[in-house]
């Protein structure tokens, strides 16, 4: 549920994490735009029409019995024995987004929003809440994205690397994501919230600006170190998904 930006910036952490070995961060970088992609072109589903369930595999009120990265694998067992470089790193993004998503849906969303009683606050407020919460971290790490992010993923040039996604969705999902974060690009995450929360971009905005308001309506139920503790357990969690992935699947190509 982390935005594109917030996936990107956990991609760029994991080029340089020295808890993964020498060679899977040297596979990273070799393969970066892949890597890139991967790691956000499960958002791209909106394009397509799919269900996040078809995309994301695990589904909303619903409990995750099953790693969702092991259930893509287990329902597309083709991605399982993938012998190109490339495509294999994508599917490794791939995963490190889905690790990232189940941790911020376990640790997170399920608990603290849908899990917790927030006295005489309704569902609907939650919900803006929630995506209050995303912005919050999405903004932050727009900013901290390097230079050569944007120049990087739009580069990538997928080649019927997933059978549940057309190339004609990763390309306009990577063109999406690569002109927003581009030294003139816009943010377009208020623009997309707002249609999903049914509300002006403009009081998002303002509620964002308001230190008194976000307070209200998301701190006093969701404190920042709250926030900062889950984030650290969803990085830890993604980073050690991915290594599982790279060490069983790519011993067998």
């Amino acid at each position: 549920m982390p935005t594109p930006f917030t996936h990107l910036k956990i991609a760029q952490r994991l080029l340089v994490d020295e808890s993964l070995s020498p060679a899977y961060r040297a596979l990273l970088r070799r393969q970066l735009p892949a890597f890139q992609l991967g790691s956000i072109v499960a958002d791209g589903r909106v394009a397509s029409g799919m269900s996040r369930e078809e995309t994301h595999f695990y589904a909303y009120g619903r409990p995750i019995s099953e790693r969702p990265w092991r259930r893509m694998l287990r329902q597309h067992p083709g991605l399982g024995d993938v012998n190109d470089e490339a495509h294999f790193t994508f599917i490794a993004g791939y995963v490190a987004h889905l690790a990232a998503d189940e941790a911020w849906a376990l640790k997170m969303v399920r608990p603290q929003f849908w899990g917790r009683d927030w006295h005489g606050v309704t569902r609907q407020d939650k919900f803006f809440a929630l995506h209050l919460i995303l912005t919050v971290m999405d903004e932050r790490d727009e900013r901290e994205l390097e230079s050569w992010q944007a120049d990087s993923l739009a580069r990538c040039e997928p080649g019927g690397w997933l059978p549940f996604l057309p190339d004609a969705v990763l390309r306009g999902w990577r063109d999406m994501v690569a002109e927003q974060i581009e030294p003139s690009g816009e943010s377009l995450t208020l623009e997309i919230f707002g249609g999903r929360l049914r509300r002006d971009p403009a009081e998002i905005r303002g509620t964002l600006d308001d230190d008194a308001c976000l307070d209200i309506y998301l701190w006093r139920h969701v404190p920042k170190d709250l926030l900062a503790e889950v984030e650290q357990q969803v990085y830890a969690f993604t980073r050690d998904q991915l290594a599982v992935y790279l060490t069983e699947f790519r011993a067998g190509n």
